[in-house]
């Protein structure tokens, strides 16, 4: 592949990943690092991994992507020059700083022990073992690894982060992290949050809602766009997100899950649903809306712009835009 069609990949998996909801990161990437190129993929890698929450969750897919396979492809991709060269600079020189083999610390619960992510900072591992303890166990972990073992290192967060495989790490201590109690406001932060947060960040809270709950919150946002914008942002919008979902396509992901982009996926089907008919009645509570504020300013004595206004304002906007777009190009 030439120089110009890797930026065009990269241009468009940015796109994709841009959308994709936390909790499926780590999916998304693993659908990636055999489809495009290593230089993408480790753009990728290093961008989104510190975004992730709990990449403990998805250790089948970490496991299958830098474990060394039958064919030697995952070798491949850690001996890549790229791994390194797409680092950004501190991360980098954090990287080039360690010795062959030093000691790592890991804050967890009983629910995520076999992790990857790990640090050189103990007060960092501590601080970590307070996060998420939805099991109300503090676990403090420490290991030794090998420099030549290690999947990468990030210091861009200051958490000296190392990310390796567990089985790459050789345990020499595990105990309760220091007493939480003791810790006072601190603790009480992260207790009187970590199960919600948890559940948010790791995706389990939506999880739990209903598809009939994920619709209603997904129309009563376009009842307020159809309001203010008029029924053209719909159309824009699921023109805007059947692209997106080309890309998947155009780059042959096909375990790339359009679900991936949750709520805005979530907004496209009820967007489909405005309009091919709106049969729960969407664009008519808009209607009821734009009345009451049109009393409202009646009131009040202004004048509310149109809803064919507010769509040339945005269609002059987005034209706009791309001009500026193609002057850069």
């Amino acid at each position: 592949m030439n120089k110009e069609k890797i930026k065009e990949q990269l241009a468009d998996i940015s796109e994709l990943m841009l959308y994709v909801d936390k909790p499926y990161r780590i999916e998304a990437l693993h659908a990636l690092y055999r489809e495009v190129e290593p230089i993408n993929f480790w753009t990728m890698f290093h961008q989104y991994w510190n975004s992730v929450e709990n990449p403990s969750d998805f250790m089948p897919h970490i496991n299958d992507m830098f474990e060394y396979d039958d064919w030697g492809f995952n070798y491949d991709m850690l001996q890549s020059e790229h791994r390194l060269g797409t680092l950004e600079s501190d991360d980098k020189a954090f990287f080039l700083s360690l010795p062959d083999e030093f000691a790592v610390f890991r804050g967890c619960h009983s629910f995520n022990e076999q992790g990857c992510s790990w640090t050189t900072d103990r007060k960092v591992a501590e601080r970590f073992a307070l996060r998420m303890a939805i099991d109300n166990e503090y676990i403090l972990l420490q290991g030794m690894v090998r420099k030549t073992d290690i999947i990468c290192a990030y210091d861009n967060r200051k958490e000296k982060e190392i990310v390796v495989l567990p089985k790459k790490v050789i345990i020499v201590g595990r105990e309760r992290a220091n007493d939480p109690i003791l810790r006072g406001e601190e603790f009480k932060k992260f207790s009187d949050t970590s199960n919600v947060y948890h559940m948010v960040q790791t995706g389990r809270y939506r999880q739990l809602q209903s598809d009939e709950d994920l619709r209603s919150l997904a129309e009563s946002h376009w009842i307020f766009d159809i309001e203010s914008k008029g029924l053209n942002t719909v159309r824009k919008y699921v023109l805007w997100f059947e692209d997106l979902v080309g890309l998947i396509a155009k780059h042959n992901l096909d375990t790339f899950a359009p679900s991936w982009f949750a709520h805005a996926h979530d907004r496209y089907i009820t967007g489909k649903d405005i309009l091919e008919g709106d049969p729960r009645g969407v664009v008519k509570q808009a209607e009821k809306l734009i009345k009451a504020k049109e009393k409202l300013h009646e009131m009040n004595g202004t004048k509310p712009a149109t809803n064919a206004e507010l769509d040339d304002i945005i269609d002059n906007a987005m034209r706009q835009a791309e001009e500026n777009d193609a002057k850069k190009k």
